[in-house]
């Protein structure tokens, strides 16, 4: 027997709930039918690469908002998250952040693969479910202050992207009524038009990713928690390229990483600075002498002499850095964290026992720095042995990230061909254009993913900037 649903209901009790998502689901379907649209789920996945880049983006704020730095935000966590948005006027003519609303959203949003498994908090896809029912709630209800309405205040990528989910959803559930079965499920592929399409996306597989409780029908929550695995799986297969992708995503400084580019973005931005990858070229010479003292901190610290920085190298090299600073701060050393960057810098994927050459070396370097930009305690290291230097390892730096920026306009993490070819034609010099041939794509896209992020960019701009040095050993 269908449950009915009264609009206006309590956000105090899981049926009140549960009962205002789907008076926002019919919300949503009416406004659909207003604008003569169809929820077509065909169309949206050829979108998944814009929802990609905004889930990404959520995976930042997912690593943001975990201060214990556990994988899992809870529910003082998002509090504290939500009230430096209200504060910063995302909320606007909105009521106050209810406490009791946040906790009911954080229980709807636990959407379990393992049953046994209790959550302390959200993890990223479970965080995603919770911004798109916050998205949705807020959309019906203009006094309601909800984590995934303040975050689409002024970010049109946002709410273009959770209006998709919802309308993916939609294609499924026709009525808006909460939930769709496994017949409406089978439906939806044999009306559609591109049956064949739809059929090949969705096998028997989605459907267990879907019903995730095992009772026969797929809620609003379970299909967004599956939903996000979609986006960010859509193109993997069992090649070694994506499965290199695959662990980066794994790596927990990746997220932290995208947030830092987000910052030193905003950065940028609030300082009026047009980003000009030509004026960038015009400073290799400058930027050419801080990777020279990088390169000689590398040799220094290659106690073996075989052109490789291993971690139990660099190891003795941090607590010698932070030891001539801080005693306490070298018998702190967190050794997962510079794990996590020496594996994230480690671009020929050679592992711990090899290590890291030269180029990955300033990889390292330039990660480091943008997290330790980002407040990231852990990342301050190879630093201080140039902070003395009269700002140039810090300036050098941060043409390497504006230089990136100039492709990666968005600050999401990456960037693709087509963007990168967008912006040498926009720039229209004839330095930059010469530099930014499909030869130095192949330079760029190391791991053949399709797409370049900032580690890899850094690799490939330290071969360009020294490009008329010998060849490393």
């Amino acid at each position: 027997m269908t449950r009915e649903y009264t609009k206006g209901s309590s956000f105090s009790t899981p049926e009140g709930f549960k009962a205002n998502v789907v008076s926002a689901l019919q919300l949503a379907k009416k406004e659909l039918e207003a604008r003569h649209e169809k929820a077509n789920f065909i169309r949206i996945i050829m979108r998944f690469p814009k929802i990609r880049a905004v889930f990404e983006r959520l995976r930042a704020i997912h690593a943001r908002c975990d201060k214990s730095g556990e994988g899992e935000v809870d529910q003082d966590e998002l509090i504290e998250a939500m009230t430096e948005l209200f504060n910063e006027g995302r909320a606007e003519g909105r009521d106050p952040i209810k406490p009791a609303v946040v906790a009911r959203t954080l229980s709807i949003s636990e959407v379990e693969e393992d049953a046994g498994r209790k959550n302390k908090g959200l993890d990223f896809k479970q965080f995603v479910v919770m911004c798109a029912i916050g998205f949705i709630l807020a959309e019906e209800n203009k006094d309601l202050s909800t984590f995934g309405g303040m975050l689409a205040t002024g970010d049109d990528a946002y709410r273009g992207a959770m209006t998709d989910v919802v309308t993916a959803y939609l294609s499924f559930d026709r009525e808006g009524k909460g939930f769709f079965t496994a017949d409406e499920f089978s439906g939806f592929m044999t009306s559609s038009k591109r049956a064949d399409a739809a059929k090949s996306f969705f096998t028997e597989e989605r459907w267990a990713e879907l019903d995730v409780s095992g009772d026969g029908k797929v809620e609003f929550e379970e299909f967004v928690h599956a939903f996000s695995n979609w986006v960010s799986d859509d193109d993997d297969d069992d090649d070694d390229a994506e499965e290199e992708e695959r662990n980066r995503r794994k790596n927990p400084l990746t997220p932290r990483v995208t947030l830092a580019l987000q910052l030193s973005k905003g950065i940028l931005d609030k300082q009026k600075k047009d980003v000009n990858f030509t004026r960038i070229i015009m400073r290799f010479p400058k930027i050419h002498q801080v990777f020279d003292r990088i390169r000689s901190t590398h040799k220094k610290y290659d106690l073996n002499g075989d052109g490789h920085l291993q971690l139990r190298e660099l190891h003795d090299a941090m607590k010698e850095l932070m030891g001539s600073r801080n005693e306490s701060d070298a018998e702190t050393l967190d050794m997962s964290k510079i794990e996590d960057l020496f594996m994230l810098s480690d671009l020929d994927h050679h592992g711990l026992e090899e290590g890291l050459d030269a180029k990955e070396f300033i990889v390292f370097c330039a990660v480091g720095f943008i997290l330790a930009e980002a407040g990231g305690k852990a990342a301050k290291l190879i630093e201080g042995e140039y902070g003395n230097d009269g700002g140039e390892y810090r300036q050098a730096m941060m043409d390497i990230v504006g230089a990136y920026l100039t492709f990666d306009k968005e600050g999401k993490g990456y960037f693709t061909s087509n963007e990168m070819h967008t912006a040498a034609h926009d720039a229209g010099k004839k330095d930059a254009s010469r530099l930014l041939t499909p030869e130095r794509w192949r330079e760029l896209d190391i791991d053949h993913s399709g797409r370049v992020d900032f580690e890899e960019w850094v690799y490939a701009f330290s071969t360009w900037v020294t490009a008329g040095d010998e060849e490393d050993e």
